[in-house]
């Protein structure tokens, strides 16, 4: 057998292969027997093909014969090349061209990509990055209680007519110049006045609306104008709770006041910024590895990662269209390449390093999550005997372990930052 491997580009490989007919005889004479013994001549027995039977069999059959053991010996020779080669193939091979005839020799070129070979930048000189780090302010605390105290709220019926804030469960019935649309009625809808479209105008032509009445509204929706028939069900007042002890307790049993569920509130908030710093410098150091280290991401590894992607998004709209179909893969192109130009990147890391995760590193991970919610014990350890939830499990670990290892031949320079600042941008873009 003879190969001859070009490259296409860093993960795409031609590879030529040729096998002297010396080499095919025997299996080929196998595939003919085989394919004759369950031939029937004409007024004769099954199997039974001589003389002119014989010569008609292979006029009528050798074609076939030779393409289904081309296609036969194209899997045995490829495999065979490969381990030669010590190649990996990602994906299926792409024949370009086949030849192949009795008592000649079998060619064929096939086409595939493997993982690219590059070169890691020399981060272990040390190397920098910036992330944010978002100081919390008095601000967070009242949102929390505000949120809170919205939870864990009452509704309450009134007999009056609505007014901001209030709930209304209403039918809506859309219409074209008065008259209602088949089919575009929207029953039991819970609303809040004030709040997203029935805001302004509609604010307006609602307030004072009672139970079992009619009102006609045009809302903006989606930057269309559309016009309803709305009929109201109920009207409802949400009754806030006051922030005091009793609040406290009702919130969380194992605070005595409402001291403690702040203090409580304001540990949460600073773990929850401080678990966003490290995302932060988590992605910086991926950004600084993807930027660094010229490498390409193979055609079928993006192809896979879109497919995934949208097999998922189907999961969660299962009417999507083509055209959605199509938007998302674009829009998210970019995204794959990024993730997996990481992942191959992370990989490498780990196999040169050795960064790996014990039975004792799974275990210990278990108990301080245990140790953390030990009224959830029960439901953690049955969660991690599900395989799925073990693997998802390891790869937090391994992660951990990646970017601790990281981390230390990194300069982190801190951006900190009010997290007003990041209210308003959340504001901004809404």
């Amino acid at each position: 057998m003879k190969t001859k491997l070009k490259n296409k580009n860093s993960f795409t490989k031609s590879l030529s292969v040729e096998v002297p007919w010396k080499d095919l005889e025997a299996d080929y004479q196998k595939v003919f027997d085989r394919m004759k013994s369950n031939y029937t001549p004409p007024g004769g027995r099954k199997g039974k093909v001589f003389g002119i039977h014989l010569d008609l069999f292979k006029k009528n059959y050798t074609s076939s014969i030779e393409a289904q053991f081309a296609e036969d010996s194209i899997s045995k020779y490829y495999k065979e090349a490969i381990d030669e080669l010590k190649l990996a193939p990602i994906n299926q091979g792409k024949i370009l061209d086949l030849q192949f005839k009795e008592q000649n020799k079998l060619k064929f070129d096939i086409e595939f990509e493997i993982k690219p070979e590059f070169k890691l930048p020399k981060y272990d000189k040390k190397f920098k990055v910036k992330a944010i780090k978002y100081i919390p302010s008095d601000q967070d605390l009242t949102d929390a209680l505000t949120d809170l105290q919205n939870r864990f709220s009452t509704m309450k019926e009134i007999t009056g007519g609505a007014s901001e804030g209030n709930y209304l469960l209403v039918d809506m019935q859309e219409l074209d110049n008065g008259a209602p649309i088949i089919g575009k009625k929207m029953e039991k809808q819970y609303i809040r006045l004030g709040f997203g479209a029935f805001n302004n105008d509609a604010l307006t032509a609602l307030s004072g609306i009672k139970k079992d009445q009619k009102r006609n509204v045009s809302l903006e929706i989606q930057g269309n104008h559309l016009q309803y028939e709305l009929f109201a069900h109920k009207v409802e007042e949400q009754i806030i709770p006051e922030l005091n002890d009793e609040f406290a307790k009702t919130v969380d049993p194992n605070c005595k006041n409402l001291k403690s569920l702040k203090a409580k509130i304001s540990d949460n908030i600073d773990e929850n910024f401080e678990t966003e710093h490290l995302k932060a410098v988590n992605n910086a150091i991926i950004d600084y590895f993807v930027e660094k280290t010229k490498l390409e991401a193979p055609d079928s590894m993006i192809a896979n990662y879109l497919d995934h992607l949208i097999e998922n998004n189907k999961a969660q709209q299962p009417n999507m269209t083509d055209e959605q179909e199509k938007e998302v893969r674009a829009s998210s192109r970019d995204a794959a390449i990024m993730n997996i130009k990481w992942y191959l990147i992370k990989e490498s890391i780990i196999n040169q390093q050795g960064i790996d995760v014990s039975n004792d590193d799974f275990e210990k991970r278990k108990k301080e999550l245990i140790e953390k919610d030990p009224q959830n014990a029960k439901n953690i350890k049955v969660f991690l005997k599900d395989s799925n939830n073990q693997q998802r499990f390891f790869e937090d670990i391994l992660n951990e372990k990646l970017f601790n290892y990281l981390k230390d031949f990194a300069i982190i320079k801190v951006d900190k930052k009010k997290s007003d600042e990041l209210r308003k941008m959340k504001g901004e873009s809404k």
